[in-house]
């Protein structure tokens, strides 16, 4: 491992500045996240940095997670702190009502939707509405194809939601299959996999990092619902070049950025947008509303639509995490 593999490069370092101190500082990436403690990698060796004191209370707003680099001290682990985040991606903490990154510096998102009933067009786009607004860009993976003879018909039902973002139908398990994602992987490319528990995330990762790095369940036979089986976060490197997070199972994502606008996941509904009479239409009452005259004569369905203002919401710059409103994938 080198920092060059763990994804250091030149728009992190214009970060670092030489500050004339005698303390020595040196680059780390946070690769793992427990309870009390992070692990951070220098390219060389692993080092355990207590989640607790003065250094990290500090720092409530941006607390460091997988994914982050950090300018580390190990004569004085008061003086780290962390470098600006090319993205972020976050989940709602219920309980508190608040939001909490998971994942930073992330190039790529993995998302995972299994061929069995479980699938959710408004899921999909939720996700897919995530790597947008995170600014990062998304392929979805069909996992499961060996147990749903029938796994085309999921595949059809996505497609009309896609657009221009890539899909690849896999088995998990079989390596063979996993191909065109390797590719995606290049040197430096960090992944992040989401999706529902039990799609199959962590086996999808075991067989990319060719070893077992992740606990796998099976689903329950019942219903088909997954159990949830990571716990901890971590950032693995793939030996044919990237790298990947597992987290566990997320019901309930905070859609991260600012985004007025999104043509990568709703496009036909950005372009129908640009008729309306009014350039800050709501698409509700507004006389003259292409979207609600394309809604009317069917060309719109009213499912899409109502996740779509759903999402705008989410993305409004006046929208607040505490806002009754969550959304649930």
């Amino acid at each position: 491992m080198t920092l060059h593999a763990l994804g250091w490069s030149s728009r992190f370092a214009l970060h670092v500045k030489e500050d004339g101190e005698e303390i020595q500082r040196i680059p780390v990436r946070v690769i793992a996240q427990h309870r009390h403690t992070l692990v951070v990698h220098d390219g060389t060796n692993e080092i355990e940095l207590p989640a607790l004191g003065k250094w990290f209370r500090d720092k409530q707003s941006t607390q460091p997670t997988v994914g982050d680099w950090l300018i580390f001290s190990q004569q004085d682990v008061s003086r780290t702190r962390i470098l600006p985040r090319e993205s972020e991606i976050q989940r709602l903490v219920k309980a508190r009502r608040t939001a909490q990154v998971i994942a930073a510096n992330v190039d790529l998102l993995l998302v995972i939707i299994a061929c069995n009933d479980d699938f959710s067009e408004s899921k999909l786009e939720r996700y897919l509405a995530l790597a947008e607004a995170a600014g990062v860009d998304a392929h979805v993976v069909f996992s499961k194809m060996d147990l749903n003879p029938n796994y085309a018909q999921i595949v059809e039902r996505a497609r009309p939601l896609l657009f221009d973002i890539e899909c690849t139908t896999v088995n998990c398990l079989d390596a063979e299959t996993l191909g065109t994602i390797r590719l995606l992987f290049t040197t430096q490319i960090t992944g992040l996999v989401v999706g529902s528990s039990g799609v199959g995330k962590s086996t999808l990762t075991n067989t990319l990092v060719g070893e077992s790095v992740q606990k796998t369940q099976r689903t329950r036979s019942k219903d088909e619902k997954g159990r949830h089986t990571t716990s901890a976060r971590r950032l693995v490197h793939i030996p044919t070049g990237g790298l990947i997070i597992d987290v566990p199972g997320i019901r309930e994502l905070a859609l991260t950025g600012v985004a007025e606008s999104l043509p990568r996941t709703f496009p036909d509904i950005e372009s129908l947008a640009q008729e309306c009479a009014y350039r800050d239409c709501a698409h509700e009452q507004e006389p003259n509303c292409r979207v609600r005259t394309a809604l009317r004569d069917g060309v719109l369905d009213k499912r899409r639509l109502k996740n779509y203002n759903r999402i705008r919401i989410q993305l409004s710059p006046a929208f607040s995490p505490h806002a009754p409103k969550e959304i649930e994938v």
